[in-house]
């Protein structure tokens, strides 16, 4: 099992974290798709979407189990922060965010508590926008610690309605490289 701690943020896998310039591309889309007053990030890291959000006067908190993660957040985005697992949303109110962010989480979750998620994403925003690796990245993705792994179709099955699903490559632009759940 891939524990998301320091060696997972400072090793091969980033070499290590930081404040991607793909941060402000991925904020840019989200805008610009969901046009949000607020947003929880889940999975959030160290915080820089969020932070970027709350530049650009958006609401944000963001969510990471990771202790690490919670020691770099409390410097980048005081206040706005809370160390939780992604199917433990209870110190949210329902339908609190206009739109839960959630990207490269999913795979990570085992397949058992997907339903329990999926549940919370959806108690706790009116809408979600999710992107994650697919199963045709399987060869390569199980070294990362994504346990879960489908094809587009098979998360479209299991998402709640209102939400969009990211086709593209971390990092990008994307066009149109999404599909919507409504």
């Amino acid at each position: 099992m891939v524990e998301y701690e320091k060696a997972y943020f400072t090793g091969d896998t980033y070499e290590p974290y930081w404040d991607f310039p793909a941060h402000e591309e991925r904020v840019k889309r989200l805008i610009n798709i969901t046009h949000p007053k607020s947003v929880l990030d889940v999975g959030c890291a160290y915080g820089f979407i969020v932070r970027r959000l709350l530049e650009g006067g958006i609401h944000a908190m963001g969510v990471d189990i990771s202790k690490w993660c919670e020691e770099k957040a409390k410097t980048i985005i005081p206040e706005h922060f809370v160390r939780t697992s992604a199917d433990d949303l209870s110190m949210f109110r329902d339908k609190e965010f206009d739109v839960l962010y959630c990207e490269g989480v999913l795979e990570h979750i085992p397949e058992d508590k997907l339903a329990k998620v999926m549940s919370e994403f959806e108690r706790v925003s009116e809408r979600r926008y999710l992107q994650m690796s697919f199963s045709f990245h399987k060869d390569v993705e199980k070294e990362y610690g994504h346990v879960t792994l489908k094809e587009p179709w098979e998360w479209f099955k299991i998402v709640p309605l209102y939400t969009w699903i990211f086709l593209g490559e971390s990092g990008t632009d994307g066009g149109n490289a999404w599909i919507y759940k409504g």
